[in-house]
């Protein structure tokens, strides 16, 4: 007779909690720094956002930004989100598919 041994697959889940930023009342005069992890449409989608805020707050600057890993897929490195918060007062980023 042979011992057979079932796992269960399921991974446990991680709980983490993180406090939102802090949301500018304002975006005029503001750096903000658009996010793009190569996904399919997401520079549209960002080109689009940006078009859409200079509208109502002409002062706005704004920068593009990728992830420095991987290939299909670009993902930030701690140093790289570091970068882009120095650079940046706002980010808004695209990550679906």
């Amino acid at each position: 007779m042979t011992l057979l041994k079932v796992f269960n697959p399921v991974a446990k889940s991680v709980k983490t909690h993180l406090e939102p930023a802090p949301r500018p009342s304002d975006l005029n005069g503001k750096r903000i720094g658009l996010y793009w992890n190569l996904k399919a449409g997401g520079d549209v989608a960002l080109k689009r956002t940006m078009e859409l805020l200079s509208e109502p707050f002409p002062g706005a600057r704004f920068g593009f930004y990728q992830g420095e890993v991987g290939f299909m897929m670009r993902h930030l490195t701690p140093k790289g989100a570091e970068r882009i918060a120095r650079e940046v007062d706002v980010v808004i980023g695209t990550t679906s598919d």
